[in-house]
C-alpha cells in the first residue's frame, strides 16, 4: 500500500485544505460493487460499477483500492472512467490480467457526499462456468477535512454466476417436407484489417487501447469480431452490428489476436486475423553500479546492472554523459555489463536507460569521477629561441613506456600537438624539427597510457620565439661574400702587379732604346759637325764669325747631349727603382 498511499495523501491534503474549516467528521465510508451478483453466460460481457458511499458528514475527496477478481473465470475487456465523480487521478484504473487485479487511486477538488458515487466501470467477459468472486483486497478513503483522515469502514464485494452458454437446438427437417432451395451466391471476402494505433503486426506498442478498422461492403448484413490469445480462433456467428471499427480500452499486455468475419445473405465468410503486441510496463532495472576494476584512473569503467522485461524483452540501451547522448556499441555490451568508451579525467553524471521493444524505458543516474594520472615534468626547455633554431624539450614522468603529448599554443590559440614515448625510466626528449614562427608560446605536456588514461596537464612554460639578427641570420653568407671579395682583390692585385712589371720592362726597354738612339744621334751629329768643321778648316780664310759659330754649335751639342743623357738616366733610375711597400697607417 505504501506505493499508492503517498500520492493520495498528498492529493487529499491539497484538495481538503479548502474544507479544513468544517469541524464535523464524516462517518465511515464504504467501497462496493454494483450489481453485487448476477448470472451470465460464458462468452458474454457484463458491466460492474465500482461505487463509493461517503457515509454522510462532511464528505470525502480521495480514495484508492485494489480489486481482485477470478482471472480463471473472468477477463477484463475494458475499464472506463466515464461519468466518474473523480476528476483527478494518482493512478488511473489499471488492469493486470496476469494477476487478476485492478488498481486505482483518485480524488476531486471538492468534497463528495452521497451513497452511490460512481468511481469507474469494469466491462467483464465471462470465460468459464462457476462462481466468480470480485473482492476489494485493500482500500483507503480520505475525508475532506484538510488532514487526510482515513474514514474507510468496509467493502461491498461481489459474486457472479457464470453459466455455460446454451446450445441452440438444431431442428431436423421433416422427411416429408420438400427441400428448401439453397441460396445461391458468393460468401463475403476476407476483411482487410488496419490499425491507426498498431499499424505493424510484428511491432510491440505501449498502447493498450488499440483501434481497429475495416471496410464495409454494400452486401454485408452482419459482422462478428473478438480478441483471443489464439492466432487461428474465429468469432461466433452472432453479429455485433454493422460497424466500421472497434476501439478497445485497457487490453492486457502480451500477444493477442483480433478476429473478424463478414456475413452476407449467403452466409458467414472466412475469418481474418490481426496480431496485436502490447507492452505497457517498463523494464525492471536494478542494481546499477560502476566498476572501476580496482583503479580509479581506469578510463573505461564498466556499468553493471540487472535488467529484465517479461513481455516484449529488452531492446535498446542508451547512455548520456553530462547530458550528451553517447553511442552504445554492441561489442562493448555483455550480459548485465557495458564497458564505456575512453573518458578523460573529470566528474560525470551518467544516465543509463534500458527500453523494451515497445519503447517503455527505465533509467538510473550515477555520479562518478575518473582520477587523472600523475602529470609529466618538463626538466629542460629554453626561454627564448629564434625562428631558425630547433626547439628541444626534455622531461620525465612517473610511468615507463607511455605516450607523452606535447602542446605548443601560440598566443593562446589552438595548440600544435606532437606525440613521443618515454623510455624504460620514464624519461623523454622532444625535438621540434619544424621552424616556429615569431610569437609567444605556451608549452605543456600530458601523459597518456596504453588504456587511454590521461594525466592532468603539466606546468605551462612560456617560450619566446624571435627573428634572428642580421649576423645570426646571414653570418655564413657574409663570410663567404667577404672571402670572395678578398680572393678577387688578390687576383686583381696580382694581375695589376704583373701588368705593372710588364709595363716597367717595356718602358725600360724603350728608355734603353732611346738612350742608345740618342747616343747614336749625337754621335752622328758630332761627326757631321766635325766633318763640316774639318771641311771649313781646310778652306783658307775661315772668318772669325764662322769660327765662333763652330764653337757655339759644338757647345750646343754638348749641352743638349748632357741634358738628354741626364733625363734618360733619371727615367732609367725611376724604372729600375725598387717598388715601395704599402704599409697601413
Amino acid at each position: 500500500m505504501k506505493r499508492i498511499i503517498s500520492p493520495v495523501l498528498i492529493l487529499s491534503c491539497f484538495l481538503g485544505s479548502f474544507f479544513s474549516f468544517i469541524p464535523a467528521r464524516a462517518a465511515g465510508a464504504t467501497l462496493f460493487l454494483s450489481p453485487a451478483s448476477g448470472s451470465y453466460a460464458v462468452g458474454k460481457n457484463f458491466v460492474v460499477k465500482v461505487m463509493i458511499n461517503s457515509g454522510g458528514g462532511q464528505g470525502i475527496n480521495a480514495a484508492e483500492s485494489t480489486i481482485k477478481y477470478d482471472a480463471e473465470k473472468l477477463a477484463v475487456a475494458s475499464v472506463s472512467e466515464s461519468g466518474s465523480i473523480f476528476e483527478l487521478w494518482t493512478t488511473k484504473p489499471a488492469n493486470n490480467g496476469a494477476q487478476g487485479t485492478i488498481t486505482f487511486g483518485g480524488g476531486l477538488p471538492s468534497s463528495y457526499t452521497g451513497s452511490a458515487g460512481l468511481i469507474f466501470t469494469i466491462n467483464f467477459t465471462a470465460k468459464k462456468a462457476g462462481a466468480a468472486k470480485v473482492d476489494f483486497s485493500s482500500g483507503v478513503v480520505l475525508a475532506a477535512d484538510g488532514k487526510g483522515t482515513n474514514i474507510f469502514s468496509g467493502f461491498g464485494n461481489g459474486t457472479y454466476t457464470i453459466e455455460e452458454a446454451k446450445k441452440e437446438e438444431v431442428v431436423k427437417p421433416k422427411p416429408e417436407e420438400p427441400k428448401k432451395e439453397e441460396v445461391k451466391g458468393v460468401l463475403p471476402p476476407l476483411p482487410e484489417i488496419n490499425s491507426a494505433t498498431h499499424p505493424v503486426e510484428e511491432q510491440w506498442y505501449a498502447d493498450n487501447q488499440p483501434a481497429l478498422a475495416w471496410k464495409l461492403l454494400s452486401d454485408i448484413t452482419g459482422i462478428s469480431y473478438g480478441i483471443t490469445k489464439q492466432a487461428e480462433d474465429a468469432p461466433d456467428n452472432i453479429s455485433e452490428g454493422i460497424v466500421e471499427g472497434k476501439k478497445y480500452e485497457t487490453l492486457p499486455d502480451g500477444e493477442q489476436f483480433f478476429h473478424i468475419k463478414y456475413q452476407n445473405k449467403v452466409g458467414w465468410g472466412k475469418t481474418s486475423h490481426y496480431r496485436l503486441l502490447i507492452d505497457t510496463e517498463a523494464p525492471e532495472l536494478s542494481n546499477v553500479r560502476l566498476d572501476f576494476e580496482g583503479d580509479e584512473t581506469n578510463p573505461r569503467p564498466v556499468i553493471k546492472f540487472n535488467a529484465t522485461d517479461k513481455t516484449s524483452g529488452i531492446d535498446i540501451f542508451t547512455i548520456k554523459l553530462n547530458g550528451l547522448p553517447q553511442e552504445v556499441k554492441k561489442e562493448n555490451l555483455a550480459q548485465g555489463e557495458y564497458r564505456l568508451e575512453v573518458l578523460a579525467p573529470g566528474e560525470y553524471d551518467l544516465e543509463f536507460t534500458v527500453a523494451d521493444k515497445a519503447k517503455n524505458s527505465s533509467s538510473a543516474v550515477l555520479k562518478f569521477a575518473i582520477s587523472p594520472l600523475k602529470a609529466p615534468i618538463i626538466t629542460d626547455i629554453p626561454k627564448e629561441i629564434t625562428t631558425r633554431d630547433e626547439l628541444i624539450i626534455r622531461g620525465t614522468s612517473f610511468y615507463p613506456q607511455v605516450t607523452i603529448k606535447i602542446f605548443l599554443a601560440k598566443n593562446s590559440g589552438e595548440p600544435l600537438e606532437s606525440i613521443i614515448k618515454t623510455d624504460d625510466q620514464g624519461s623523454w626528449n622532444y625535438f621540434h624539427r619544424q621552424a616556429l614562427s615569431k610569437g609567444i608560446y605556451e608549452v605543456w605536456a600530458q601523459v597518456i597510457d596504453s588504456r587511454g588514461a590521461k594525466s592532468s596537464p603539466s606546468v605551462k612554460y612560456i617560450l619566446t620565439v624571435k627573428r634572428p639578427t642580421l649576423i645570426e641570420a646571414y653570418g655564413w653568407l657574409i663570410i663567404l661574400i667577404l672571402l670572395a671579395v678578398i680572393v678577387i682583390l688578390i687576383f686583381f692585385i696580382f694581375y695589376q702587379r704583373q701588368k705593372y712589371r710588364q709595363e716597367r720592362a717595356r718602358l725600360k726597354k724603350e728608355v734603353t732604346d732611346v738612350k742608345n738612339r740618342l747616343a747614336e744621334i749625337f754621335t752622328a751629329l758630332r761627326e757631321e759637325v766635325d766633318e763640316i768643321m774639318d771641311m771649313a778648316d781646310k778652306r783658307p780664310g775661315l772668318s772669325e764669325s764662322e769660327r765662333r759659330v763652330k764653337e757655339k754649335l759644338q757647345e750646343a751639342l754638348n749641352i743638349s747631349q748632357e741634358f738628354l743623357d741626364k733625363e734618360v738616366e733619371d727615367v732609367d733610375r725611376e724604372i729600375n727603382a725598387p717598388v715601395e711597400k704599402i704599409t697601413p697607417k
